[in-house]
């Protein structure tokens, strides 16, 4: 009896190992194929949906789960069968990792090891990550290491847009410089700064030696500017602090140009940083604002209609010194003590007018030495905390190529060049 068991035994081995293995279907379509449905067809080759719940390994190894595997794959997962509200995901380990170089939690980690770290141990970082190796590192290749840098520049700190009004939300991006970085990790970080603003900043990774840090600022601010926020930033192991104050405007470096164009009507009478509002961003040095008070309608054929004007957006007294010179007027003064708020007009009038009118259908001029007053333009030499700045103030009226005054347009333009160290 025992040598008829071992002899049956024996043959359903035998069968096991030359043959195929069907459970729940009489059609497998590998060496061992699961039909956790028991619906895939009894000859030919099952339909996409009827495999979607089959576990299908092939003669080579490659096994494939909702599909026959792919010849390129050692393991296919296939959800795209399943219904929209029903498809599954791929779940890896889960682990509490101690550090960024941590062997003990698994000891002798094979290289290329992926695990969900899930960030309640000393090792904070949430997400997947692998072991290259050496050291435990995020998906992208970045370091999980503790981020170090040698120096953060707070001084340098730069706000877009550069300035904001009170009760108006606003949104914005500070930019922080730093040097020393060693490409290691950082924690995300949410600061409150004054009037009303927050930084925050989501977790990253610092730069290979120097870089920029990016804080998202939002908030509806208390003040506007030039009222300045500040914030108290502390970054890195072991952590650089320094305060970084932001709002009053663009610091210029040696040398470097700084242009504004604006667009407003040609009858617009007020001041220019009035009628563009919040948005107004000519503030210079981050204590002068560059300005422009239309006292007409430059609707005219010649004529004065308006004055530059420098005025001071700090909050304390500030010392200019500036000489104006236009193709018409020269005006000059030293020493001159200007009050928060306070202003200098360069000129006492500068011609800006519609002039000649020409549209489309006019008559092209071929040559003219002709001139009137229907234009000027005015370069301003000013020295503010010992820095010496040259401004450059040309405006222009556009009749837009026909005869209606009504659609005539003023183009602002600005610049200012930082000349001195």
């Amino acid at each position: 009896m025992k040598n008829k068991f071992y002899t049956i035994f024996a043959l359903a081995i035998g069968s096991l190992a030359f043959g195929q293995v069907g459970i729940n279907t009489q059609n497998p379509q590998g060496i061992f194929n699961i039909d956790g449905a028991k619906n895939n067809a009894t000859t030919g080759t099952p339909t996409a949906a009827q495999l979607k719940d089959d576990v299908i390994v092939t003669a080579s190894g490659p096994t494939g789960i909702g599909a026959s595997p792919d010849a390129s794959a050692i393991l296919e997962l296939n959800v795209s069968q399943l219904a929209s509200g029903s498809q599954k995901g791929f779940l890896g380990p889960k682990v509490a990792l101690t550090a960024y170089n941590d062997v003990a939690t698994i000891p002798s980690p094979a290289t290329g090891l992926l695990v969900y770290n899930l960030g309640t141990a000393a090792l904070t970082y949430i997400g997947y990550v692998y072991w290259d190796g050496i050291e435990w590192r995020q998906v992208d290749g970045k370091s999980l290491q503790n981020g170090t840098i040698s120096s953060l520049a707070c001084t340098s700190a730069t706000l877009f847009p550069l300035t904001y009004t009170a009760s108006t939300p606003y949104s914005g991006t500070m930019s922080v410089p730093y040097t020393g970085g060693n490409g290691g990790i950082y924690a995300a970080q949410t600061i409150v700064g004054t009037n009303g603003l927050t930084a925050t900043l989501p977790q990253g990774n610092f730069a290979q030696g120097s870089g920029t840090l990016y804080y998202t600022i939002s908030g509806t601010p208390t003040a506007s500017s030039p009222t300045t926020t500040t914030f108290p930033l502390s970054i890195g192991t072991p952590a650089q602090s320094c305060s970084a104050t932001v709002g009053l405007g663009k610091v210029l470096a040696p040398g470097e140009y700084q242009f504004f164009t604006f667009t407003l009507p040609a009858t617009y009478v007020g001041l220019l940083s009035t009628y563009i509002g919040g948005t107004y961003d000519a503030i210079l040095g981050q204590k002068v604002r560059l300005d422009l008070n239309f006292f007409a309608s430059s609707n005219t054929a010649t004529g004065e209609t308006y004055t530059p004007r420098l005025v001071n957006a700090s909050s304390s007294n500030i010392k200019v010194w500036y000489a104006s010179l236009s193709n018409q007027d020269q005006y000059r003064r030293s020493n001159v003590l200007l009050a928060p708020g306070g202003f200098l007009e360069t000129t006492g009038g500068t011609y800006l007018a519609l002039g000649d009118n020409m549209n489309s259908g006019s008559t092209p001029v071929t040559a003219t030495s002709s001139s009137d007053n229907s234009k000027e333009i005015v370069t301003v030499d000013l020295v503010v905390d010992g820095i010496w700045y040259r401004i450059v103030v040309e405006v222009s009226v556009d009749n837009l190529n026909d005869t209606n005054a009504t659609n005539n347009i003023r183009r602002v333009f600005m610049t200012a060049q930082r000349m001195s160290n």
